[in-house]
């Protein structure tokens, strides 16, 4: 029978999330979720000096607005628990007693600043550093004489010279000589477990299948795949990822790249482009298609596709997805997303304004921040007194094209292609080319010369919005239309005039 699949993320609380620890959270929930498996949270909270204030709720924060919710964690629980590493110092104890008894573990009694010394007097003399194997066999006696001197030993484990092979998915059989390892401290002087000790006695314990983590951890492996066999448990599989850069090249930093995932939240890019983007830094879908959703990444990941190549952020591509999910999302999800955005009751934005104005307005952002650049103008009181409108509204064919496009919208279904296909039925009508006819209409609705299909702009307003703001442009415009400027027949209105115009 198959063990089941099991993942985990296993971050520091020391900041906010960035790229890269974020495309090793989905990649491993990615995987887990592709195979029925459990992802699962760990949080990796020894190191006190570089902890910062609620950095362990930023860390749930940047996974809930990315959607990756995790099956096990400080916040969800599980049988696995506690899933912080600073609660689980019991078991690393224990553990570390198991390796001493077993004696594949000893004590060792020296003191920091013996080791150091001894350390720097090996470089002098062009000796190796690696080990320093004073009391890998101290005896029971001398043992005794440090303890009742008060020294407090750490514990080492016991390493032996040549090759430490181990194996990663991407970049094959890899080896390092134990001597060069040395006899690695598992648990310091003063009872803290070291960082390899603590993240192989926590997977093991919590049946970790697959450790998918940045290639910065690959010198971390051979020390683990050590304990593992000094524990007499097969590893697990290693996936050692690429890095994430910066734009340009370099090292990701607040600079460069964003200080954290949550930042792409606040300048609006939608949460699925994010995981979309972040996922095809490292693999890439048999297709080559980039806009995947959801369902469709959990689908199709697939460990045999991972690249070994760095890669660079590039925020415009970010964008460019963060657009078509925008797109593809229900009307109704992203108006509550746009919601956010604007100040509905300055505007007078119902549900239903909204609703419609994601529906017809979507295609023309990338952002979600983008809502009130584009629905704000439209929904804004249009301002006829400028002297851009007003010089619009003075033509001679100004009052008679709002009526006109009045009278033709009152009984009209009211949906973009209907309110569009009648508009261009009442300009055929008044005999007027687009440019003339037009940009009266849309002063009226927006007080702005160009903007949206005015299909869309109507649908968007809605039909008792439109109608009142025709109605109050009209007793503006100059004149009524002159039937000796044009009619039916006019030779100027040709297909071309049969559309509208940005003029």
């Amino acid at each position: 029978m198959t063990a089941p699949i099991r993942t985990r993320f296993a971050p520091s609380p020391t900041g906010a999330l960035h790229l890269g620890n974020a495309r090793t959270a989905i990649l491993n929930w990615l995987f887990a979720r592709r195979h029925g498996g459990a992802f699962v949270l760990r949080l990796e909270d020894t190191d006190t000096e570089r902890g910062v204030r609620d950095g362990e709720a930023m860390i749930h924060e940047a996974l809930d607005w990315l959607g990756l919710r995790p099956d096990e964690g400080p916040r969800e629980g599980g049988p696995f628990g506690p899933y912080r590493q600073s609660e689980r110092g019991a078991l690393h104890r224990e553990r570390a007693r198991e390796l001493i008894e077993s004696g594949r573990a000893f004590r060792c009694y020296c003191a920091p600043d013996e080791l150091e010394a001894r350390r720097e007097a090996a470089i002098a003399a062009g000796e190796p550093t690696g080990r320093d194997a004073r009391c890998r066999d101290l005896p029971a006696d001398e043992a005794r004489r440090y303890e009742a001197a008060g020294r407090t030993p750490a514990i080492r484990l016991r390493v032996a010279s040549g090759p430490v092979a181990f194996d990663d998915f991407l970049k094959g059989t890899l080896a390092i000589d134990g001597d060069d390892l040395g006899d690695m401290v598992l648990v310091r002087s003063d009872g803290r477990p070291t960082y390899n000790f603590a993240v192989a006695v926590d997977d093991i314990a919590m049946e970790i299948s697959h450790v998918i983590r940045g290639v910065g951890h690959l010198s971390n492996t051979p020390k683990q795949v050590l304990l593992y066999r000094a524990f007499g448990v097969e590893p697990p599989e290693f996936v050692h990822i690429p890095t994430v850069l910066a734009p340009g090249g370099g090292k990701l930093s607040k600079r460069r790249g964003a200080a954290g995932v949550l930042d792409y939240r606040e300048r609006g890019f939608h949460p699925d482009a994010i995981l979309n983007y972040l996922s095809l830094l490292s693999w890439s879908s048999e297709d080559g298609e980039e806009f995947l959703s959801r369902g469709a990444l959990v689908e199709r990941i697939d460990l045999d596709r991972l690249g070994a190549a760095d890669s660079e952020v590039d925020e415009e591509k970010m964008a460019w997805l963060s657009g078509r999910h925008l797109r593809a999302e229900p009307p109704e999800r992203l108006a509550r997303r746009w919601a956010g955005q604007l100040d509905a009751e300055r505007l007078g934005l119902t549900d239903a304004d909204l609703r419609r104005a994601a529906e017809v307005f979507a295609k023309r952002t990338r952002l979600v921040t983008d809502a009130s650049s584009e629905v704000e103008p439209i929904f804004r009181a249009p301002p006829l007194g400028g002297a851009a409108a007003r010089q619009v509204l003075s033509a001679p064919e100004a009052g008679a094209a709002i009526r006109l496009a009045r009278a033709a919208w009152e009984e009209t279904a009211w949906r973009p292609e209907p309110l569009a296909r009648t508009l261009r039925g009442a300009m055929r009508e008044a005999g007027l080319p687009g440019r003339a006819f037009f940009p009266p209409v849309r002063v009226a609705l927006t007080g702005q010369p160009h903007g949206p299909d005015l299909g869309e702009v109507a649908y968007a307003l809605g039909r008792e919005r439109t109608l009142e703001r025709l109605d109050a442009a009209a007793p503006g415009a100059a004149t009524e239309f002159d039937t000796s400027h044009g009619g039916h027949n006019n030779a100027s209105n040709d297909a071309s005039n049969d559309k509208e115009t940005s003029v």
